[in-house]
């Protein structure tokens, strides 16, 4: 199995081709690609056409050239509430997925729309993001691109900071992306958003198929709020993630989103030894995942 780890935190203090390299010789095989919250001088979002496609292009040939690939992506998430086709927000996003393409990845998580919602326990959250999700289909096939649904959540009504899931379980996310009736639509589950809405991250993977879940975005927490921190750092239980990974024979990448474990160490050195022990933390439960896969084999 893969290890791989988010780079949006590398990505803002060095800049892209330095954060690939960082990367790589931490050890991590790939990338999740994150294309979102650049510097607004250094955003290849909203670079001039061509020259955006020609840095992607040497973005992908550099990383083929030191060894390290781009098994995921993650899109811009800015879109809000009411903004429509002609806002910024929802051009950054199809631009993301245009830049993954050119690329070469394969998939790429895109948030269901749910900042600046009604605070409304009744509001549909599902059926206002469908019209959103199918206009994305046509999009995706002629990019060649899956697109991860992942489970999300928003604060309760009342403000204060406890949450309620936005696909927030198994059952939910397998029929809502079911409905599309595509095979466009795969599934990311974060491991930190089904621990802060009440659901046990293992039971959550353990409700999906090794044919939909497809991307991973591992992350610890206190079972409080979204911290984004690297496996061991909260209060998750790994033999029991790495278990559930396991039966359901997981074998796609084992990506880290860990931002707020990367964003404490700014001197660049500090960076690349924080980027060291993730992979190696990384490492460690993949193969874990590898060796339960092969116990249960037998």
């Amino acid at each position: 199995m893969i290890i791989s780890t988010d780079n949006s935190v590398m990505r803002y203090a060095f800049g892209d081709k330095e954060s690939i390299r960082m990367c790589k010789e931490a050890g991590f095989d790939g990338i999740d690609y994150s294309l979102f919250k650049m510097k607004p001088d250094n955003d290849i979002l909203n670079l001039p056409d061509g020259e955006r496609q020609a840095c992607a292009y040497e973005l992908r040939n550099y990383a083929e050239k030191i060894g390290i690939s781009f098994p995921q992506a993650h899109a811009d998430f800015e879109l809000k509430y009411g903004e429509g086709k002609d806002h910024i927000h929802y051009h950054n996003l199809l631009r993301s997925l245009e830049f993954a393409s050119w690329m070469g990845i394969k998939q790429i998580v895109v948030h269901t729309v749910k900042n600046g919602i009604p605070e409304d326990e009744d509001f549909d959250v599902l059926a206002y993001n469908r019209p959103f999700f199918s206009e994305l289909i046509p999009i995706a096939e002629k990019l060649d691109l899956k697109i991860g649904m992942e489970n999300l959540f928003r604060k309760k009504p009342n403000g204060n900071f406890n949450y309620v899931g936005v696909l927030g379980t198994a059952e939910e996310m397998n029929a809502y992306r079911d409905s599309f009736d595509t095979d466009v639509f795969v599934t990311c589950v974060d491991i930190g958003h089904a621990a802060i809405v009440g659901v046990d991250p293992a039971e959550f993977i353990r409700g999906m198929s090794k044919d939909k879940l497809t991307m991973l975005h591992v992350q610890d927490t206190d079972f409080k709020s979204d911290k984004h921190w690297l496996p061991y750092m909260g209060k998750h239980d790994w033999d029991s993630i790495t278990s559930a990974l396991a039966e359901i024979g997981f074998d796609s990448n084992f990506n880290l989103e860990v931002l707020h474990f990367y964003d404490r160490f700014k001197d660049h050195d500090l960076m690349q030894s924080s980027l060291c022990h993730a992979a190696k933390v990384a490492r460690f439960l993949a193969d874990e995942v590898e060796a339960k896969k092969a116990a249960l084999s037998k």
